[in-house]
């Protein structure tokens, strides 16, 4: 007891002393929190303060970019590209699309916003040196050889006066280009079989129905029923002024279809008004490389829908798009009120050369292109990817970018269909889509001066109702344009693959080959023929006759040239001999292991379509036959002879997967109704079979 009770002592002592220890420190902790939290709202407040200033000074005391001489096509970057080149923003990968109808979003108040056109006019490129819309003479009016009118949209510096003018625009005296003409030019007369296409509502050469000798110009300018084809001409185009004040335009390739006279680079804030169609955008600043340049107000319209109800493309919270940050780039041209009218968009993210993903190996990059590239395609609404898949494994950790400046790839295109509350039919589930090939090139982007792809497609489309022409069409043009574009009801797969062996030419001491003009001029060709409908004014969809069995076919005839070219002519065979290590043997070598494989799948049976065999320039479209037991007979036996080819997918696939077999990588751009929010649709993959 005695032990016991002096230890208590001890402990009250003792506790005592840690309690006014304990106190003290919280005072102390407590002093430190208050002083603490003083200093930083002191600093808070400097720091609001001091970064306001600095933005003022920014956004009125300092010019945006570099001042230039004037707004002329002078400005584009380099005068020998001809193609439009953008820019591009990094996005939040894992940003979704809000699809909640009660999302309110914050408004945002811009510092400027400039309303006069002039004051943002240099931050608007030309879309090309030479463009215009062509216009169709009268039957009265008509000049030899197909020649039509040009409305000059916009010129080379040196050719400035030729704006608003309208000249002639003709084909040049050279024997290669005059045998495409005459090969392609046609009397069209209607047949039944066309005018009851158009009475279902399918849009026909009106306007050259009983025109002798139509040319491959008058075909273009006269497709729709409106003089509304708008085009860029491809250079060298020759220029010559008449006496008489008269100028005519002389061109060696067919011109290539854009819509739109000017090009920005813009990010979308906000809507300017909930009632209206116009919105507040920034634009990209060159030197910051953000979209912090002058605020502006423009017109995003929100277009009609076709006749089965479906929009092209909705304005409808466009602003929340996930591509948004990324920016986009908007084509069209000034209204009577100075406001630039949107005609077309073009996500910059899906043109950058950045993957969001890349796969290496051979068996990786095939898993890919069977099982993932069109997987969950509905829960991708909204959203837009690009994949690289190297089918070399050493290159994954000495990859930097598989893409140079001035590289050339061919697009294989392919769109899948419309499903949703408004969605189109699929009569046994099966969505066919369509196929297209097409170019594209790597440019310098005139806006962020970055690399990004130019592309340009080869479209053999048959006669719609949508005004879509069968030709050569700039990307803006065929996926962008708000009217006709795909972009914002279909999801879309371009693959592009770096074909050295295709891309470039040979020179065999003097001798030169080129595949790709050989595929170019077979392309156009072909879609020529679409145009006209081999003089029925109608081409129209069979089994055997679709986008895909005759782009195919086009792919068929340049190999067949080709080789025999090679083949036949004893100088070549001597080169190859002495040189059997070239670069150049070896990349030949290349393209005779493609033209092996692609036959592969373009004749599967190893029986070779008789219009293929017999024509092989001038290739089968089906004119109008009488309908009988045979002529189905004659259409399902071609059908079979190359079922490869039926389906867009099938096709694309397997031409992917040869050129991944043969060691080329591939680029894959997909996208998934993007643009604005349309609740009533989803995107459908297309059939794989």
């Amino acid at each position: 007891m005695a032990a016991s009770s002096s230890i208590w002592p001890t402990i009250i002592l003792l506790s005592g002393q840690f309690l006014d220890q304990f106190i003290l420190t919280l005072g102390l902790i407590a002093l430190a929190v208050v002083f603490g939290l003083t200093a930083f709202i002191f600093i808070r407040v400097f720091l609001n303060w001091f970064q306001a200033k600095l933005a003022k000074n920014r956004h009125f005391n300092l010019p945006l970019f570099p001042k230039k001489a004037n707004n002329s096509t002078a400005n584009i970057a380099d005068p020998e590209k001809v193609f439009l080149e953008p820019m591009f923003v990094k996005t939040d990968r894992n940003f979704v699309i809000s699809v909640a109808e009660n999302d309110i979003l914050e408004a945002i108040e811009p510092e400027i916003i400039c309303e006069k056109s002039a004051a943002v006019a240099r931050l608007y490129k030309p879309v090309a040196l030479w463009q215009g819309r062509l216009i169709l003479p009268s039957n009265e009016q008509r000049q030899p050889n197909g020649t039509v009118f040009f409305e000059v949209i916009n010129a080379p510096k040196k050719y400035q006066n030729f704006i608003g003018k309208t000249a002639f625009l003709k084909w040049i005296a050279n024997r290669q280009v005059q045998f495409f003409v005459h090969a392609v030019s046609q009397d069209i007369n209607f047949t039944k079989q066309t005018k009851k296409s158009q009475k279902s509502g399918n849009i026909h050469p009106d306007r050259l129905n009983g025109w002798r000798n139509v040319g491959p110009l008058e075909t273009l300018a006269g497709s729709r029923l409106e003089d509304s084809v708008t085009v860029m001409l491809r250079r060298p185009v020759i220029v010559v002024n008449h006496s008489s004040g008269q100028q005519e335009l002389i061109i060696d390739r067919e011109p290539v279809q854009i819509i739109g006279g000017l090009c920005a680079l813009v990010s979308i804030l906000q809507r300017q008004n909930p009632d209206d169609n116009k919105f507040i955008v920034r634009h990209f600043n060159k030197i910051s490389q953000q979209f912090d340049g002058a605020a502006e107000i423009i017109r995003i319209p929100q277009v009609q829908p076709d006749k089965n109800g479906i929009a092209r493309s909705t304005n409808h919270r466009i602003e929340q798009s996930p591509l948004n940050p990324d920016g986009w780039y908007i084509y069209g041209e000034r209204d009577e009120d100075s406001i630039f009218v949107v005609q077309a968009i073009e996500p910059r993210k899906i043109a950058q050369l950045i993957p969001d993903e890349t796969y290496f190996g051979l068996n990786k990059s095939l898993a890919h292109l069977k099982d993932e590239n069109w997987s969950n395609t509905a829960a991708q609404k909204g959203q837009a990817k690009r994949v690289l898949l190297m089918p070399n494994e050493t290159a994954e950790n000495t990859l930097i970018s598989p893409w140079e400046e001035g590289d050339i790839g061919i697009v294989i295109h392919s769109f899948g269909g419309i499903g949703g509350k408004k969605g189109e039919s699929a009569p046994l589930g099966i969505v066919t889509g369509h196929f297209a090939f097409g170019i594209a090139k790597v440019v310098r982007d005139g806006f962020t001066n970055e690399l990004r792809f130019d592309i340009e497609y080869k479209q053999v489309y048959a006669h719609n109702p949508d005004g879509i022409v069968a030709g050569s069409s700039k990307w803006q043009s065929y996926m962008g344009d708000l009217q006709r574009g795909w972009l914002g009801d279909r999801p879309v797969c371009d693959i592009i693959c770096k074909l050295d062996c295709v891309c470039y030419d040979y020179d065999f001491d003097g001798i030169i080959l080129s595949p790709l003009t050989e595929l170019n001029q077979q392309l156009d060709i072909m879609m020529a023929r679409y145009r006209s409908g081999d003089g029925t004014g109608a081409t129209l969809v069979t089994p055997a006759t679709s986008c895909v069995q005759d782009s195919s076919q086009a792919i068929y005839a340049t190999i067949k040239k080709i080789t025999a070219e090679v083949e036949s002519n004893s100088q070549i065979q001597d080169w190859l001999k002495t040189n059997p290590t070239h670069a150049q043997t070896e990349r030949f070598h290349q393209l005779v292991v493609l033209g092996e494989s692609l036959g592969k799948v373009l004749i599967p049976l190893g029986i070779v379509r008789l219009d293929w065999r017999k024509n092989t320039r001038l290739v089968g479209i089906d004119s109008e036959q009488k309908k009988s037991f045979f002529s189905g007979i004659t259409n399902l036996l071609k059908a079979v002879i190359s079922y490869r080819t039926m389906l867009p997918r099938r096709t694309q696939d397997e031409i992917a997967k040869i050129l991944l077999k043969q060691g080329s990588f591939l680029w894959i751009i997909r996208t998934n109704q993007v643009g604005g929010f349309d609740p009533d649709i989803k995107p459908r993959a297309p059939t794989e079979l």
